[in-house]
């Protein structure tokens, strides 16, 4: 029979990690390779809508919504680094 101290173990490890639901409704741990790839693929559409707005004749009236955008790419790029350190500290990343 399973001690009683392993079982305690086994849930309290099983409570402490932390899980995230990434935009297609699939639940991964906080820092693996799938949640980074996650950002990974948010920084590029956003990068590839903030592109969009480089060229036509209303570009300069874009300018608030691109620096918008930038910024939001900058927070999931910080957001990215610090999933990565988590994730490395963890074992879910290769250093």
């Amino acid at each position: 029979m399973v001690s009683e101290n392993l079982l305690r173990q086994f849930i309290r490890e099983s409570l402490s990690k932390d899980l995230i639901e990434l935009s297609n409704g699939k639940i991964v741990e906080y820092g693996s390779e799938v949640h980074i790839n996650e950002l990974d693929r948010m920084i590029s559409e956003l990068g590839a809508l903030k592109g969009t707005m480089r060229s036509g004749p209303e570009r300069k009236m874009l300018r608030k919504e691109k620096h918008s955008l930038q910024r939001a790419i900058e927070s999931i790029r910080y957001l990215k680094r610090k999933a990565e350190r988590s994730g490395r500290k963890k074992g879910l990343l290769k250093t």
